[in-house]
């Protein structure tokens, strides 16, 4: 009696689904997650209203106005409050700042008392510097943001310090610190001062990265962003396993020509040439010639 070959048993395990009450328990409180939204969003609003208040007060600076005091030597108090409120700008912000100065007819850069130029003439453009080796033109808004261009070389390097992370992401780091255009010449910071300062960067650059390597992925995924939050996606997920049948081992009849295929081709043989072969064989393979007989070439 042929036993029956067992019927192979897939390799996925069959997991039970989960109880309602572990379920209920790992799932997060929503009241906690709606709390812990609020929270973060709310120390956001934060930080962007000390960013508007912050511009409104620079736009009315220098608080502190003499004759000994300057744009290129500015009242200490006035700088190291320009600093400290600066440093959590974007450029995007330094520009509004710059913007709200000019409405107040004052010149861009903060800790300059000047009032910024006007230049007279129509058009929209200006030519600078004509008929020398730094000849330029620059469109005349862009020189009636400043008194003089030295303030513009001040305020531009104020700038470019500024990053474009978001300011709630860079207002717990203490390294992050802005220079002024007169403090180049200052003592160059220790060895500990400038490894800090490295190392706060790469962080913020490592940020960066990660926050565009997740969007990418988001975009990759086609997921979408609601309120600055990622939108959830339920996919419902079945497997299911194919049937396996048993093997059939091969089996040879006595008419069978499965020992005549090779990679799905059958071997075919010439039956004329079989018939000579088997005639030469009962013959023995020799041909005599008759007596008599002589091979002439006609």
């Amino acid at each position: 009696m042929s036993r029956q070959p067992d019927k192979p048993k897939g390799i996925l395990k069959n997991k039970g689904a989960p109880t309602p009450a572990a379920a209920q328990q790992n799932a997060p409180d929503p009241r906690e997650v709606a709390i812990k939204h609020a929270r973060i969003i709310h120390s956001r609003r934060e930080i962007e209203d000390q960013i508007s208040d912050s511009t409104i007060e620079l736009s009315k600076y220098p608080a502190t106005r003499g004759p000994s005091y300057s744009a290129s030597n500015p009242a200490p108090a006035d700088a190291d409050a320009f600093k400290n409120l600066v440093r959590l700008y974007q450029p995007g912000d330094y520009d509004d700042l710059i913007e709200e100065r000019n409405a107040n007819g004052l010149c861009g850069y903060t800790l300059c008392p000047n009032p910024r130029s006007r230049v007279s003439g129509g058009g929209t453009f200006k030519l600078v510097n004509y008929g020398r080796k730094d000849f330029n033109i620059i469109p005349k808004r862009e020189l009636e943001k400043w008194c003089c261009q030295k303030c513009a070389k001040r305020a531009m390097y104020v700038k470019v310090q500024l990053n474009e992370t978001a300011a709630w992401e860079r207002a717990g780091i203490a390294s992050i610190q802005i220079e002024l255009f007169e403090e180049e010449q200052a003592p160059a910071p220790s060895d500990t001062t400038k490894l800090a300062k490295e190392l706060e960067n790469m962080k913020i650059e490592a940020q960066q990265k990660s926050a565009q390597n997740a969007r990418d992925l988001a975009l990759e995924r086609g997921d979408s962003t609601e309120n600055g939050k990622k939108a959830q996606r339920s996919i419902k997920l079945t497997i299911r396993e194919k049937p396996a049948q048993a093997a059939v081992p091969p089996s040879l009849g006595p008419d069978s020509q499965g020992h005549l295929v090779t990679e799905g081709y059958k071997t075919t043989f010439d039956t004329k040439s079989e018939t000579v072969s088997q005639e030469n064989k009962n013959t023995g393979g020799d041909k005599t010639m008759p007596e008599g007989a002589s091979l002439e070439k006609k």
